[in-house]
Protein backbone atom coordinates (compact mmCIF):
# COMPACT_ATOMS: atom_id res chain seq x y z
CA UNK A 1 0.00 0.00 0.00
CA UNK A 2 1.15 3.57 -0.50
CA UNK A 3 1.37 6.13 2.30
CA UNK A 4 0.98 9.68 0.85
CA UNK A 5 2.97 12.47 2.74
CA UNK A 6 0.17 13.93 3.94
CA UNK A 7 -0.40 10.66 6.10
CA UNK A 8 3.05 10.39 7.24
CA UNK A 9 2.65 13.56 8.24
CA UNK A 10 0.17 12.73 10.50
CA UNK A 11 1.33 9.69 12.08
CA UNK A 12 4.36 12.18 13.04
CA UNK A 13 2.52 15.13 14.35
CA UNK A 14 0.76 12.36 16.61
CA UNK A 15 3.49 11.36 17.72
CA UNK A 16 5.90 14.22 17.78
CA UNK A 17 3.56 17.01 17.67
CA UNK A 18 6.80 19.57 19.59
CA UNK A 19 9.77 17.77 18.74
CA UNK A 20 11.79 14.93 20.98
CA UNK A 21 11.99 16.53 24.03
CA UNK A 22 14.46 13.79 25.53
CA UNK A 23 16.85 12.93 22.55
CA UNK A 24 17.17 17.22 21.76
CA UNK A 25 18.23 17.53 25.36
CA UNK A 26 20.43 14.87 25.91
CA UNK A 27 22.29 15.93 22.87
CA UNK A 28 23.01 13.21 20.65
CA UNK A 29 21.07 14.07 17.85
CA UNK A 30 23.38 13.92 15.16
CA UNK A 31 25.42 10.84 16.11
CA UNK A 32 25.09 7.86 13.63
CA UNK A 33 23.26 5.04 14.89
CA UNK A 34 21.33 1.54 13.61
CA UNK A 35 17.88 0.91 14.45
CA UNK A 36 16.77 -2.97 14.21
CA UNK A 37 13.30 -4.57 14.48
CA UNK A 38 13.42 -8.02 15.29
CA UNK A 39 10.21 -10.66 16.02
CA UNK A 40 10.30 -12.47 19.35
CA UNK A 41 8.16 -14.98 18.11
CA UNK A 42 7.22 -16.45 15.03
CA UNK A 43 5.19 -14.25 12.86
CA UNK A 44 3.52 -13.53 9.14
CA UNK A 45 5.38 -10.28 8.39
CA UNK A 46 3.34 -7.23 7.35
CA UNK A 47 3.77 -3.50 8.21
CA UNK A 48 7.42 -3.36 6.07
CA UNK A 49 5.94 -1.44 3.35
CA UNK A 50 4.38 0.97 5.20
CA UNK A 51 7.69 1.71 7.59
CA UNK A 52 10.25 1.43 4.26
CA UNK A 53 7.63 4.55 3.17
CA UNK A 54 8.39 6.57 6.41
CA UNK A 55 11.88 5.79 6.25
CA UNK A 56 12.27 7.74 2.93
CA UNK A 57 10.03 10.44 4.20
CA UNK A 58 12.51 10.55 7.03
CA UNK A 59 15.98 10.39 5.06
CA UNK A 60 16.65 7.15 7.05
CA UNK A 61 18.34 4.48 5.21
CA UNK A 62 16.84 1.02 4.58
CA UNK A 63 19.21 -1.60 5.15
CA UNK A 64 17.45 -4.74 5.09
CA UNK A 65 13.70 -5.62 4.92
CA UNK A 66 11.36 -8.62 5.31
CA UNK A 67 9.08 -9.49 2.87
CA UNK A 68 5.19 -8.91 3.45
CA UNK A 69 3.46 -12.32 3.49
CA UNK A 70 6.64 -14.08 4.64
CA UNK A 71 7.16 -16.37 7.48
CA UNK A 72 9.80 -14.88 10.01
CA UNK A 73 10.82 -17.14 13.08
CA UNK A 74 11.62 -15.85 16.46
CA UNK A 75 14.47 -13.82 16.60
CA UNK A 76 14.10 -13.06 13.26
CA UNK A 77 15.15 -9.50 11.61
CA UNK A 78 11.90 -7.72 10.03
CA UNK A 79 13.97 -4.35 8.91
CA UNK A 80 17.20 -2.83 9.98
CA UNK A 81 18.01 0.56 8.78
CA UNK A 82 20.86 3.75 9.01
CA UNK A 83 20.28 7.28 10.27
CA UNK A 84 21.10 10.30 12.94
CA UNK A 85 20.16 9.65 16.19
CA UNK A 86 17.07 12.09 16.04
CA UNK A 87 15.62 10.38 13.17
CA UNK A 88 15.62 7.00 14.44
CA UNK A 89 14.40 7.39 18.03
CA UNK A 90 11.69 9.41 15.95
CA UNK A 91 10.96 6.79 13.71
CA UNK A 92 11.33 3.95 16.57
CA UNK A 93 7.52 3.71 18.26
CA UNK A 94 5.64 4.85 15.02
CA UNK A 95 6.93 1.47 13.17
CA UNK A 96 7.23 -0.62 16.16
CA UNK A 97 3.40 0.10 16.53
CA UNK A 98 3.19 -0.75 12.55
CA UNK A 99 4.85 -4.07 12.94
CA UNK A 100 3.35 -5.13 15.62
CA UNK A 101 -0.21 -4.76 14.77
CA UNK A 102 0.47 -5.19 11.27
CA UNK A 103 2.17 -8.59 11.59
CA UNK A 104 -0.04 -9.67 14.48
CA UNK A 105 -3.47 -9.47 11.70
CA UNK A 106 -1.67 -10.82 8.99
CA UNK A 107 0.22 -13.99 11.06
CA UNK A 108 -3.85 -14.68 12.44
CA UNK A 109 -4.79 -14.12 8.85
CA UNK A 110 -2.40 -17.12 7.83
CA UNK A 111 -3.17 -19.39 10.55
CA UNK A 112 -6.99 -18.96 9.85
CA UNK A 113 -6.45 -19.54 6.12
CA UNK A 114 -4.22 -22.77 7.15
CA UNK A 115 -6.88 -24.13 9.22
CA UNK A 116 -10.04 -23.66 6.27
CA UNK A 117 -7.66 -24.90 3.83
CA UNK A 118 -6.52 -28.03 5.19
CA UNK A 119 -10.09 -28.92 5.39
CA UNK A 120 -11.24 -28.08 1.82
CA UNK A 121 -8.57 -26.88 -0.47
CA UNK A 122 -9.05 -23.66 -2.37
CA UNK A 123 -11.58 -22.50 -0.05
CA UNK A 124 -11.54 -18.66 0.20
CA UNK A 125 -11.27 -16.86 3.15
CA UNK A 126 -12.26 -13.29 3.37
CA UNK A 127 -12.20 -10.95 5.62
CA UNK A 128 -15.64 -8.27 6.67
CA UNK A 129 -15.29 -4.30 7.07
CA UNK A 130 -15.85 -5.01 10.91
CA UNK A 131 -12.05 -3.29 11.86
CA UNK A 132 -11.51 0.12 14.04
CA UNK A 133 -12.63 2.91 11.83
CA UNK A 134 -9.59 5.14 10.24
CA UNK A 135 -7.63 2.21 9.72
CA UNK A 136 -9.29 0.42 6.54
CA UNK A 137 -6.32 0.51 4.59
CA UNK A 138 -3.65 -0.24 7.05
CA UNK A 139 -5.79 -3.54 8.33
CA UNK A 140 -6.79 -4.66 4.80
CA UNK A 141 -3.25 -4.63 3.89
CA UNK A 142 -1.80 -6.58 6.80
CA UNK A 143 -4.74 -8.99 6.27
CA UNK A 144 -3.73 -9.83 2.51
CA UNK A 145 -0.04 -10.20 3.61
CA UNK A 146 -1.37 -13.46 5.36
CA UNK A 147 -3.76 -14.56 2.74
CA UNK A 148 -7.48 -12.91 3.71
CA UNK A 149 -8.89 -10.67 0.73
CA UNK A 150 -11.51 -8.77 1.15
CA UNK A 151 -14.76 -9.58 0.92
CA UNK A 152 -16.46 -6.01 0.76
CA UNK A 153 -14.46 -2.61 0.96
CA UNK A 154 -17.34 -0.49 1.22
CA UNK A 155 -20.87 0.56 0.15
CA UNK A 156 -19.81 1.43 -3.31
CA UNK A 157 -18.51 -1.49 -4.65
CA UNK A 158 -20.52 -4.39 -4.15
CA UNK A 159 -24.70 -5.08 -3.63
CA UNK A 160 -25.35 -7.11 -0.48
CA UNK A 161 -28.52 -6.85 0.87
CA UNK A 162 -29.51 -7.60 4.32
CA UNK A 163 -32.33 -8.06 6.84
CA UNK A 164 -32.34 -4.35 7.00
CA UNK A 165 -32.84 -3.30 3.36
CA UNK A 166 -35.65 -6.66 3.24
CA UNK A 167 -37.53 -5.00 5.48
CA UNK A 168 -38.01 -2.00 3.65
CA UNK A 169 -38.84 -4.11 0.97
CA UNK A 170 -41.68 -6.55 2.27
CA UNK A 171 -39.19 -9.19 2.95
CA UNK A 172 -37.49 -12.01 1.11
CA UNK A 173 -40.62 -13.54 -1.17
CA UNK A 174 -41.50 -9.63 -2.71
CA UNK A 175 -37.57 -9.31 -2.66
CA UNK A 176 -37.43 -12.06 -5.11
CA UNK A 177 -40.17 -10.92 -7.14
CA UNK A 178 -37.94 -8.19 -8.74
CA UNK A 179 -34.48 -9.41 -8.42
CA UNK A 180 -34.19 -9.49 -12.13
CA UNK A 181 -35.10 -6.36 -12.80
CA UNK A 182 -32.62 -5.50 -9.61
CA UNK A 183 -29.64 -7.88 -11.86
CA UNK A 184 -30.40 -6.05 -15.10
CA UNK A 185 -29.65 -2.54 -13.23
CA UNK A 186 -26.21 -3.67 -12.30
CA UNK A 187 -25.01 -5.77 -15.86
CA UNK A 188 -21.37 -6.10 -14.34
CA UNK A 189 -21.93 -7.06 -10.42
CA UNK A 190 -24.01 -10.12 -8.62
CA UNK A 191 -26.49 -9.87 -5.99
CA UNK A 192 -25.72 -11.42 -2.70
CA UNK A 193 -28.64 -11.48 0.09
CA UNK A 194 -27.63 -12.41 3.65
CA UNK A 195 -29.98 -14.71 5.34
CA UNK A 196 -30.03 -15.44 9.22
CA UNK A 197 -31.13 -18.54 11.53
CA UNK A 198 -34.47 -19.16 11.75
CA UNK A 199 -37.39 -21.19 11.00
CA UNK A 200 -37.48 -19.70 7.42
CA UNK A 201 -34.00 -20.12 6.54
CA UNK A 202 -33.94 -23.31 4.20
CA UNK A 203 -37.43 -22.13 2.55
CA UNK A 204 -36.24 -18.21 1.90
CA UNK A 205 -32.26 -20.02 1.14
CA UNK A 206 -34.25 -21.75 -1.85
CA UNK A 207 -36.78 -19.28 -2.72
CA UNK A 208 -33.43 -16.89 -3.27
CA UNK A 209 -31.91 -19.72 -5.05
CA UNK A 210 -34.63 -20.26 -7.49
CA UNK A 211 -35.69 -17.09 -8.39
CA UNK A 212 -31.47 -17.05 -9.43
CA UNK A 213 -29.85 -14.71 -7.19
CA UNK A 214 -25.77 -14.68 -7.39
CA UNK A 215 -25.13 -15.85 -3.75
CA UNK A 216 -26.14 -16.20 -0.28
CA UNK A 217 -24.25 -15.20 2.97
CA UNK A 218 -25.52 -16.83 6.14
CA UNK A 219 -24.78 -15.30 9.43
CA UNK A 220 -24.21 -17.47 12.38
CA UNK A 221 -26.42 -20.50 10.52
CA UNK A 222 -24.47 -23.52 12.39
CA UNK A 223 -22.09 -25.70 10.19
CA UNK A 224 -24.62 -28.87 11.18
CA UNK A 225 -27.51 -26.73 9.82
CA UNK A 226 -25.71 -25.32 6.89
CA UNK A 227 -24.35 -28.61 5.39
CA UNK A 228 -27.18 -29.99 4.54
CA UNK A 229 -28.79 -26.63 3.11
CA UNK A 230 -25.65 -26.35 0.81
CA UNK A 231 -26.17 -29.56 -0.73
CA UNK A 232 -29.86 -28.73 -1.45
CA UNK A 233 -28.86 -25.34 -3.31
CA UNK A 234 -26.11 -26.70 -5.10
CA UNK A 235 -28.75 -28.95 -6.53
CA UNK A 236 -31.37 -26.25 -7.15
CA UNK A 237 -28.71 -24.21 -8.46
CA UNK A 238 -25.36 -25.55 -9.42
CA UNK A 239 -24.01 -21.32 -10.07
CA UNK A 240 -24.88 -20.09 -6.84
CA UNK A 241 -22.29 -18.53 -4.65
CA UNK A 242 -22.44 -19.31 -0.88
CA UNK A 243 -21.10 -17.53 2.01
CA UNK A 244 -20.69 -18.34 5.65
CA UNK A 245 -20.20 -15.23 8.13
CA UNK A 246 -20.68 -14.72 11.57
CA UNK A 247 -18.69 -15.54 14.65
CA UNK A 248 -16.31 -17.64 12.45
CA UNK A 249 -12.42 -18.00 14.31
CA UNK A 250 -9.88 -20.43 14.86
CA UNK A 251 -11.97 -22.58 17.05
CA UNK A 252 -14.79 -23.22 14.40
CA UNK A 253 -13.61 -22.20 10.68
CA UNK A 254 -12.59 -25.85 9.74
CA UNK A 255 -15.83 -26.75 10.75
CA UNK A 256 -17.50 -23.99 8.46
CA UNK A 257 -14.82 -24.96 5.69
CA UNK A 258 -16.29 -28.70 6.00
CA UNK A 259 -20.08 -27.59 4.69
CA UNK A 260 -19.60 -26.88 1.16
CA UNK A 261 -19.74 -23.37 0.97
CA UNK A 262 -17.41 -21.47 -1.49
CA UNK A 263 -15.63 -18.94 0.51
CA UNK A 264 -15.84 -17.77 4.56
CA UNK A 265 -16.33 -14.31 5.77
CA UNK A 266 -14.45 -13.33 9.46
CA UNK A 267 -13.82 -10.18 10.76
CA UNK A 268 -12.09 -12.15 13.57
CA UNK A 269 -8.86 -11.56 12.02
CA UNK A 270 -8.89 -7.92 12.81
CA UNK A 271 -9.15 -8.36 16.71
CA UNK A 272 -6.05 -10.24 16.72
CA UNK A 273 -3.42 -9.37 19.58
CA UNK A 274 -0.09 -7.32 18.42
CA UNK A 275 3.02 -9.83 17.60
CA UNK A 276 5.71 -9.45 19.63
CA UNK A 277 8.05 -7.06 17.82
CA UNK A 278 11.83 -5.73 19.64
CA UNK A 279 13.58 -2.60 18.89
CA UNK A 280 17.38 -1.76 18.97
CA UNK A 281 18.76 1.10 18.56
CA UNK A 282 22.54 1.61 18.10
CA UNK A 283 25.50 4.11 18.19
CA UNK A 284 27.54 3.54 14.54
Amino acid sequence: MHLSAAEIDALLQEDVPYGDLTTDLLGFGEKPGRILFRSRQPITVAGTLAVEQILDHLGITLEKSAREGSALEAEGLLLSAQGSAAKLHVLWRIAQNLLEYCSGIASKAARLTRQAQATRAGIAVTGTRKHFPGNRRLAVAAARAGGILPHRLGLSESVLVFDKHLAFLGGVAAFATHLRRYQDLTPGGKIIVELQKGPQLDDDALLLAAAGVDGLQFDKVAPMVLTPLVRRLREQNPRITLFAAGGIDEDNIAHYAATGVDAIVTSAVYHAPPADIGAEILPL
